[in-house]
């Protein structure tokens, strides 16, 4: 029989080369659409034990789609207590001292500024900018915060932000050690075009593109070895993307963005949950893979308890517990950017511990979604002992530009955490 004699393709003579062509298109279709229905099929844990805050969100006061009130009534929506503004700006006037409370959720003004080394913000202005800020990082860190604010260095990693000034005196409340837009600008071609085809079954396949970069990991580890600075994961939320100057595609929308990851606080600071986040007393959750119904990690010295971003004398006990609705956990501790303990356990109990700088990660092992080596949680650090860990060490003067930088630091001890 000749390649192109005709065969018979659900009752249509074709020849035998299209109706070869015709079957593996149908068997890609029937894949597609199977595995589109899984994904579609899934849905994570949640638990109301805690507030859900989430971090780098654009409104129209910059080039985000809607205004703070609609923010607002998505954050409601996705059970987001506190979101965090971060509009573009040198600095963004309107937006820094911008606060609001509306159905049950804050918002707190803040700003994106563009440094030529790279991308900072900060947020909680207690009064308007009057100035730009300075181009040197660390004299414009020192501006924001004599704003009131609280500056983060953004974009650490990024394909086409990454931040470049990495020296001793860089010294940011926080730093962003995932952000969500950078994951899929990290992505390959192919990485790419599957997200677009799978996302319209489930937001939630996106949680396969979500990364931390070892990178990210090690410079946080080694600012930690000077002072205390807080690790964030970033939403970078825009509610969407401009296609033109008249029309939008509103995908990924903030619900959407603001249900995959977020910060989540103790519902303690219901009435204040901005002062948790000032005070490293929060962990980073990939929310989409699930939420926890506990996750406890504290120090205890005597009767005394010492929560994330706290300082505990030498010899105190280390503890941490999670429980998750079915699901399988691998706790790490890193002590000083190193893994210090690996353990297949929803629980650690460490009587004594040395001094040093301690954070925790949890990962899913066997998550659907979650690639196992994504830690789903990671925590702020709980700081051991009588090393200089102050919170602002910096004076408070305006340090002036210096004409030649100081050589650059070392990743000292810091070395990549994530499990391969």
């Amino acid at each position: 029989m000749s390649a192109d004699q005709p065969r018979s393709f659900f009752g249509l003579a074709l020849p035998r080369s299209r109706a070869l062509l015709g079957a593996i298109t149908l068997i890609l279709i029937c894949t597609y659409l199977i595995s589109g229905v899984r994904y579609a099929l899934y849905t994570p844990a949640t638990s109301n034990n805690y507030l859900w805050a989430v971090y780098h969100v654009h409104s129209t006061m910059s080039d985000g789609l809607d205004s703070p009130t609609e923010i607002a009534r998505q954050a409601l929506k996705a059970r987001v207590a506190l979101v965090i503004l971060t509009d573009h700006g040198n600095p963004n006037p309107a937006a820094s001292a911008f606060q609001m409370r509306d159905h049950k959720v804050t918002i707190i003004g803040g700003s994106e500024v563009k440094l030529p080394e790279g991308r900072l913000t900060f947020f909680g202005a207690s009064q308007v900018p009057r100035f730009a800020l300075a181009s040197f990082p660390p004299k414009a860190i020192d501006q924001a915060r004599l704003w009131g604010a609280f500056p983060i260095v953004s974009y650490t990693e990024d394909p086409l932000y990454g931040w470049r000034y990495w020296e001793s005196d860089l010294d940011p409340g926080g730093i962003e050690v995932s952000n969500l837009f950078s994951c899929v600008r990290a992505l390959s071609v192919f990485r790419k075009l599957l997200l677009a085809l799978y996302y319209p079954f489930s937001q939630y396949y996106f949680l396969k593109s979500v990364a931390f970069p070892a990178q990210s990991f090690a410079r946080w580890d080694d600012i930690l070895e000077r002072r205390k600075t807080w690790g964030l994961v970033a939403a970078d939320a825009h509610g969407g993307f401009h296609l033109n100057k008249w029309f939008s595609a509103r995908v990924p929308s903030y619900h959407a963005t603001f249900s995959l990851a977020g910060l989540g606080i103790d519902r303690k600071y219901a009435s204040q949950p901005e002062v948790a986040i000032r005070n490293g007393d929060f962990f980073n959750c990939i929310r989409g893979a699930g939420e926890p119904l506990v996750f406890e990690y504290f120090a205890t010295n005597g009767a005394l308890k010492f929560t994330s971003g706290s300082t505990a004398p030498e010899g105190s006990a280390l503890h941490a517990r999670v429980q998750t609705a079915g699901q399988a956990v691998q706790l790490v501790l890193i002590k000083d950017g190193a893994i210090e303990r690996k353990l297949d356990a929803d629980h650690l109990d460490i009587p004594i511990v040395a001094a040093g700088v301690y954070r925790l990660e949890v990962y899913l092992p066997h998550h659907p979604l979650l690639p196992v080596s994504v830690p789903w949680i990671v925590s702020n650090p709980i700081f051991i002992g009588t090393a200089p860990y102050d919170l602002h060490p910096r004076s408070g003067e305006l340090a002036g530009h210096r004409a030649s930088r100081p050589a650059s630091v070392g990743l000292g001890s810091a070395g990549v955490t994530a499990i391969r």
